[in-house]
């Protein structure tokens, strides 16, 4: 989300492929899961990551904690759906920063709460960015990607979540062997096996539907530097051969399927518990290519690296469904659509969204109309972050809790056909584009405008760091007119 909120805001916006076939004994339901994040970084379930960065998450919450959150969901709501609409709760990130024990009893918790009040239950893993508690793993060089082919360790993973990066762990070497030893303990023997024996206990009280699924990754990507914003992914093409001697043709392509690979990896180990693969998806976060095409920087970047070297294809595999972060982006959807018909339409998961864009913290269209964008489409399952986060004033939240959301809620939960309608984004991203392209020029072949140009930037900076959008435009439109003006004259 991080990387597609920075582009939207500046105006454009061992591999376990050919394993035999798990035996299980879970069938895919045919419910369709409209879900909501329950972040489980803190005690309090409405702060989303604890102390992350530096310091690793905190203390997970308690089940009367977790408990608080979706009776609230319910209350406000008022139905938990069927069998075929089913409501749920996702838990998550599911995290290195936490112990075996924590994953296991929050899981175990949240099959309870799911029985309890009858709602479905699901589970988002963190694949490789929360994991600050592990300095076993990520001050071992051999553990953590490199800023060039002689193995200098990245200084910290790059987030932008905020005004200014926020440091985390380094970026992981997805291919090392002691990486993806620790990820095999994590997916199999604890995930995979609670989430298996949860699924059991379901199946006891003939309850199969209230599991949702379980959502292997958070945006999962190879990040960048810290300090240098520079890609990497040395250390993982080092682990497949090549050097700086023998560097691969295709460095995007490699990348791309070492990274699919660590995906399938933490997939095949919660499917080899006994997870049906057909409840298991993939969480990558895609910019569109009508956004990559109108970006200035397109002629350095490649389409891959802008994705992260998580484009769309990497979503799909042998042990997992597509999975994609779903915020409104200019031809986001109808990208997608085209990727799962080429794919045979497999079902597929909203693993992260609202219907508010994270770079402008706008909406440009109803939550029944992004709701429709998925379920009419072949998702089985949506996820919708925001729901009782931080203050009322939340964007994120507001959208989430809004009056028309709810009801968009109740009409799918009841069954009733929704209704897709259009989406109109927003175009403050791209006039400021617009601005800082053209305006140097401007100003150049009229100085004398300078310093009233200088106060109306100011404003515009001032309201957009205030995140006040409205005000932000109506300055942007001034600067406009002076640059679309034909009938200023030259100084």
């Amino acid at each position: 989300m991080a990387r597609l909120a920075t582009f939207i805001a500046l105006g454009i916006m061992v591999s376990l492929f050919g394993l035999p076939q798990i035996a299980t004994s879970q069938e895919a339901s045919a419910t369709k899961y409209l879900a909501f994040q329950m972040f489980t970084g803190a005690p309090d379930t409405s702060v989303p990551i604890g102390k992350s960065g530096r310091k690793p998450l905190s203390p997970p919450p308690s089940k009367a904690e977790m408990s608080r959150f979706v009776q609230k969901l319910i209350d406000e709501i008022g139905t938990t759906g069927d069998a075929e609409t089913k409501l749920g709760f996702i838990i998550g990130p599911l995290a290195f920063d936490h112990t075996d024990s924590q994953l296991r009893q929050m899981i175990e918790d949240a099959f309870e709460i799911a029985l309890e009040q009858d709602i479905a239950v699901g589970f988002h893993i963190d694949d490789s960015m929360f994991w600050a508690r592990r300095t076993d793993l990520w001050q071992d060089p051999a553990n953590v990607e490199w800023l060039d082919w002689e193995g200098t360790p990245n200084t910290g993973r790059r987030i932008d979540w905020g005004p200014e990066p926020i440091w985390f762990p380094p970026q992981m070497c997805l291919n090392s062997p002691a990486i993806q030893e620790a990820v095999r303990h994590l997916a199999n023997d604890v995930i995979g096996k609670a989430v298996s024996e949860g699924i059991e206990a379901l199946e006891a009280q003939g309850k199969s539907e209230l599991f949702a699924g379980v959502i292997v990754g958070w945006e999962t990507q190879i990040g960048r530097d810290f300090e240098t914003d520079q890609y990497l992914g040395y250390c993982a093409l080092t682990h497949r051969g090549f050097s700086r001697e023998q560097p691969p043709q295709d460095p995007d392509g490699e990348l791309q399927q070492i990274l699919q690979e660590f995906i399938e990896l933490w997939a095949g180990g919660i499917a080899e518990a006994g997870v049906n693969p057909e409840k298991i998806y993939s969480h990558t976060a895609v910019v569109s290519r009508h956004t990559y095409e109108s970006m200035a920087e397109r002629s350095t970047i490649t389409y891959s690296q802008v994705n992260q070297f998580a484009p769309p294809t990497v979503s799909y595999g042998a042990h997992y469904q597509p999975g994609f972060s779903t915020y409104p982006q200019p031809g986001l959807m109808e990208q997608l659509y085209d990727e799962l018909a080429e794919h045979d339409s497999p079902s597929w998961a909203s693993a992260e969204g609202a219907n508010i864009q994270p770079g402008s913290l706008t909406s440009g269209g109803s939550m029944e109309t992004y709701l429709a964008q998925m379920f009419n489409h072949g998702a089985t399952l949506v996820n919708i972050f925001g729901w009782g986060i931080g203050a009322e004033e939340n964007p994120f939240r507001a959208a989430a809790e809004s009056a028309d959301s709810l009801a968009a809620y109740r009409k799918f939960l009841g069954g009733d056909a929704l209704i897709e309608g259009d989406y109109v984004f927003p175009d403050l991203p791209a006039r400021i584009q617009t601005i800082q392209t053209q305006l140097p020029d401007w100003l150049a072949r009229n100085p004398s405008r300078q310093p009233e140009v200088d106060l109306l930037m100011l404003l515009l900076n001032q309201h957009l760091e205030e995140n006040q959008f409205q005000e932000a435009s109506q300055v942007a439109d001034e600067i406009l007119a002076f640059i679309d003006d034909s009938t200023n004259s030259q100084d």
